[in-house]
């Protein structure tokens, strides 16, 4: 399989005053990485993910599962401001050069304000962006909606307590819960009227995602291949040329 570039665009489909997201860690790897599992408690690196948006932890989380994947975090274009607004845009190049080995995709943001819920993918292979021979399956236009929305279970829902992105509570502080991660289970009814760190005032009828999961939108992610990057293809055949001569070299020497 040959490499591919692919552009993924993260639309926020809120309206004014609803939810927000921080920039979404997309993921393009084997189907080893398993990111959580409802049920389950949440790992160290998805934990920062829901409660203040920090995709380091998960990414070291990522390579430990599969050395091989590729990852990156996409936010809202041309503001300065990380976290994806609603109604922005943000979009990202990745270069996948093993599509046979990297074919499905991954991804985790934060929904914000918030203690600790985020959206992702519970099953790591129900986005298979390239088939076993490596090529590519799309394009792809991925509907985020309630039903990916989870509950970390690591901190006590309270706007007032630790919820990161809300204006005048330190998100970096909040009382442990111990829990599981859920979905289906909780609402962020607490957090409506509540004024974000962003000035906005969030809309107690454009958060009620518990309701109605599967008609809730959340953000629409396209998948795109687009053309590699002209250095790159002569790039990779260079080495592969490399790699030919090399081996020439080694078996001269046997002879010898």
């Amino acid at each position: 399989a040959s490499a591919t570039s692919l552009r993924i665009t993260v639309e926020n489909l809120a309206a004014p005053n609803g939810l927000a997201i921080t920039p979404v860690f997309a993921a393009f790897h084997n189907g080893n990485f398993d990111a959580f599992s409802q049920g389950g408690a949440v790992t160290a690196g998805v934990e920062s993910v829901a409660e203040v948006g920090d995709s380091s932890g998960v990414a070291g989380e990522l390579t430990a599962a599969d050395p091989n994947a590729v990852s990156v975090n996409i936010a809202a274009a041309g503001n300065g401001v990380p976290p994806i607004e609603p109604g922005e845009i943000g979009q990202a190049i990745l270069q996948v050069l093993n599509p046979s080995s990297q074919r499905f995709l991954s991804i985790l943001a934060m929904i914000i304000p918030s203690n600790d819920t985020f959206i992702g993918n519970d099953d790591p292979t129900a986005f298979e962006i390239f088939d076993g021979t490596g090529a590519f399956n799309g394009p792809f236009s991925i509907d985020i909606t309630g039903l990916f929305i989870y509950d970390a279970g690591s901190e006590v829902n309270d706007p007032t307590d630790g919820a990161a992105f809300v204006a005048g509570v330190n998100g970096a502080l909040g009382t442990s819960e111990g829990g599981v991660v859920t979905q289906g289970l909780f609402d962020l009814a607490d957090f409506a009227g509540i004024t974000t760190a962003t000035g906005g005032t969030l809309d107690g009828s454009l958060i009620d995602f518990a309701a109605d999961p599967a008609g809730f939108l959340v953000a629409r992610v396209t998948v795109e291949a687009v053309p590699l990057p002209a250095a790159l293809p002569l790039m990779l055949g260079g080495l592969a040329v490399f790699g030919v001569v090399a081996s020439k070299r080694r078996k001269s020497a046997v002879v010898a």
